[in-house]
């Protein structure tokens, strides 16, 4: 099989196209033909060795993909040969995988390869900070960091379920346009304008119930700024490394407002296989609906994924960049 793997942490150039034997499928395993993988700013920073949890070099990067089953190992009953699949949480920069049956989701044949592989973290992601975090109601605000990246562009289709208003933050105008007519009600350039000032403008100077952060560093601190009463910061990634922020004082320094502040990791939702299946089979409704649609920004040769990486560290795409093996 072939596979991009890294033997240490650096620049794209670490990304090493390579030939690999296929790995041996064990009784509770099934081996994917991968038609689609999807990449995540989680591999970058595994690739830059800035992630909390690291592989084992050498790695084959990805953990998100979707194909057809070719092999399936001796204990497995529920699976079989020719089954369309997500293969989630494995190995996914190449042409096979070997993965276990327990994060294997099948899926219809009127989803396709791309949309299936773009579907898993970014949409977990968002309806479980909305739904499982927070638990937003109709009419409610939330403010989103990077908001046409993967998340930010899944949660336009999910606020639109809740009926609940959007304020996105991009660094580009071209960005900005494309993601209001995607259905961001305001949308502001965090260069280029003051963010605290518009948004309480935005607001009437109530604020807003919800942030959605996965930047992080030391503009996490304005956030505190632009919270209603009531309101919920939800910190989920490190683009800028953590936090700089002093809880207790930011926390303290407006007691009667009730703020709160949650970390968000997609990990706790995998360690929960019941809420897990349950909101894949919401989300699978929802895309055969035609409610949510992932929004792809590339496809691109899975031997080109230094290209892919280079798309997301220079914050160029709108929603998801997708390898083809």
């Amino acid at each position: 099989m072939k596979a991009i793997r890294i033997h240490k942490t650096g620049g794209q150039d670490v990304l090493k196209f390579e030939t690999l034997e296929t790995p041996i499928c064990q009784a509770d395993q099934v081996v994917v033909n991968i038609k689609s993988a999807s990449v995540n700013y989680s591999d970058v920073l595994i690739r830059k060795g800035d992630y909390p949890y690291m592989p084992t070099f050498p790695a084959i990067l990805g953990n998100e993909a979707a194909g057809i089953i070719t092999k399936v190992g001796s204990a497995i009953k529920h699976l079989k040969v020719g089954q369309r699949v997500i293969a989630f949480g494995g190995p996914a920069y190449a042409t096979e995988a070997v993965v276990k049956a327990s994060s294997i989701i099948p899926i219809p044949d009127a989803v396709a390869f791309d949309e299936a592989a773009a579907l898993p973290i970014i949409y977990l992601t968002a309806y479980h900070m909305l739904h499982s975090v927070r638990r937003v109601t109709a009419g409610e605000t939330v403010l989103v960091h990077a908001a046409a990246g993967g998340v930010g562009t899944a949660l336009i289709q999910l606020a639109k379920i809740a009926n609940i208003t959007l304020i996105g933050l991009t660094s580009k105008d071209a960005k900005a346009a494309v993601i209001k007519e995607m259905g961001y009600q305001h949308v502001i350039n965090y260069k280029t304008e003051d963010v605290v000032a518009r948004v309480n403008e935005i607001t009437k100077d109530k604020g807003v119930d919800l942030i959605i952060d996965c930047i992080g560093g030391p503009r996490f601190d304005a956030n505190f700024k632009m919270l209603a009463t009531l309101g919920h910061i939800i910190w989920y990634g490190i683009v800028a490394g953590p936090p700089s922020t002093d809880f207790k004082v930011a926390l303290g320094s407006k007691p009667h407002k009730c703020h709160s502040v949650s970390m968000f990791h997609l990990y706790g939702i995998l360690n929960n296989p019941a809420l897990m299946m349950a909101s894949f089979k919401t989300l699978i409704g929802y895309l055969l609906s035609g409610q949510i649609k992932p929004v792809i920004h590339a496809r691109l040769p899975l031997s080109e994924a230094g290209k892919a990486h280079a798309i997301l560290e220079n914050h160029e795409n709108i929603g998801k960049v997708i390898l083809k093996p």
